[in-house]
């Protein structure tokens, strides 16, 4: 039997912190379209979600914002 684990997740949370999280758990980062959740298995109704880690220095300059 495998012993259910809660992770806190909070809105300051990123998806960085908890694709960490998941990965050091050895669970998958899943959602239903509405919540993210971390999970040792991926229920009917619930996605996988892929997190690509980029280079620092790339990851920075998309998130500046666009001169509209």
């Amino acid at each position: 039997m495998i012993a259910a684990r809660i992770l806190p997740i909070t809105a300051d949370t990123t998806v960085d912190e908890l694709a960490r999280v998941a990965r050091a758990a050895h669970m998958h980062l899943i959602s239903d379209g509405h919540r993210v959740l971390v999970s040792p298995i991926v229920p009917a109704g619930f996605i996988k979600l892929a997190v690509k880690v980029k280079c620092p220095q790339r990851a920075h300059l998309e998130s500046t914002p666009c001169a509209a």
